[in-house]
Formats: structure tokens, sequence, C-alpha cells
């Protein structure tokens, strides 16, 4: 089967639209678009469901994501490791555990946030999200914390599709987005429905870009 992406990304603000009411049903979007991707396309499906599920968020699911021969993936979760493992070490810290044993992985980052006594861990040379994590880090309220963590997720998504319109990058993104604005709408409601219209603007406006 041929992937049409140019029917498939106008259909999604649609998509996303039939499932508003009540809680959002993500099983049941992932299940809408993998009918309409072929085998290879849901095979990417298949990386990026198993990534947003606790059990896989492990090195070797992480290894393997980095050398998969999608972008968006390997891009998506090395990003996705990096930010948990900074948050995890703030996290141990700030309880007084041991910090080596919360890390997922081994890279530069593990290694710096394993043996820094710095209040910033000093990886700003190594990651571009350390300033920002290091400030939510310092939020009292953990909802505002994951929130804020959760936003840079959804713009990490956004800058990996930079340009893209019709390809698979741009489902994927749509989809990591629709687990996000699932989660908060089992959390909170409010934030929930600000993230339903943040995607549906985003897909239409991604839509009517390449038509310009």
């Amino acid at each position: 089967m041929a992937n049409n992406y140019e029917f498939i990304v106008a259909g999604l603000p649609q998509l996303a639209l039939d499932f508003q009411s009540g809680s959002f049903d993500l099983e049941g979007l992932t299940g809408s678009l993998r009918a309409l991707l072929s085998k290879k396309d849901n095979r990417w499906l298949d990386w990026l469901t198993k990534g947003l599920q606790s059990k896989y968020m492990h090195s070797r699911f992480y290894r393997a994501a980095k050398n998969c021969n999608n972008a968006f993936i390997s891009s998506y979760f090395a990003f996705d490791q990096d930010i948990r493992n900074i948050i995890a070490a703030y996290t141990a810290r700030e309880y007084g555990r041991e910090i080596k044993p919360n890390l997922v992985g081994n890279n530069q980052i593990t290694e710096q946030l394993s043996v820094s006594r710095a209040e910033d861990f000093e990886l700003e040379y190594l990651s571009p999200y350390s300033a920002a994590l290091h400030k939510i880090m310092q939020l009292k309220d953990p909802v505002q914390r994951e929130q804020k963590a959760d936003q840079l997720r959804w713009e990490k998504a956004t800058e990996l599709t930079t340009f893209h319109y019709f390809d698979i990058d741009v489902i994927l993104a749509f989809l990591l987005k629709a687990s996000l604005v699932a989660r908060w709408a089992k959390l909170d409601k409010e934030t929930g429905t600000r993230l339903f219209r943040e995607l549906v603007e985003e897909v239409k406006g991604t839509y009517k870009a390449d038509k310009q």
C-alpha cells in the first residue's frame, strides 16, 4: 500500500476532533492512523508507542532507537533519554538518593550527572536543555514541573518536523503530541484542553503551509 501522506495529514485535525468527547482515546486514534499507513510506517508507529511506555524506557530500547533508520524516532528518543536522566538526577539529589542507579544508559550526560556536585550539574556544554530543566526543577509544584517538561517534549516534536509537511515524521509528531494531550486529559482537564486546541491548530497550520 502506498501512503497518501497529504490525505492523511489533511485528515489529522478531524481525527483529533473525533476523539475530543470524554477522555482522549489515544488507542483509538493510533488504530485509525495504523489503518491508513503502510506496514513500513506502522513499524515506526510501533517504535513510538513502545517508547511512550515506561516498561520500554531502558538502555536497550534507547540504544536501538538511536540506531534505527527513522530520523524522528532516533532524534526524539535520544532527547527523551537525556531529559529523563537529567530530571532523575535532580530528583535523586532532592531526596538524598544516589544518582547513578537512577540513570538509564551511559553517555557524556550520565557521566557528568554521576560526578558533578554543581547545583546545575554543569551541563551547559552537553545539553541545550540544561538551563530550561534547571529552572523547571526549581519549581516546588510537581504538577508544574510535569507541565513544563511536557512542553519541552512538545517543542522538540515541533522542532524535528520543521519544514516537514506530508511525511511520516509529521504523523509521528502528531501522535506524540496526542499522547501528551491524553495524559493531561486524565491528570488536569484545563491543561489537556489547552494542549488539544494547540494540537488541532498546529496540524491545520501544517496542512495550509504547504498549500501557500
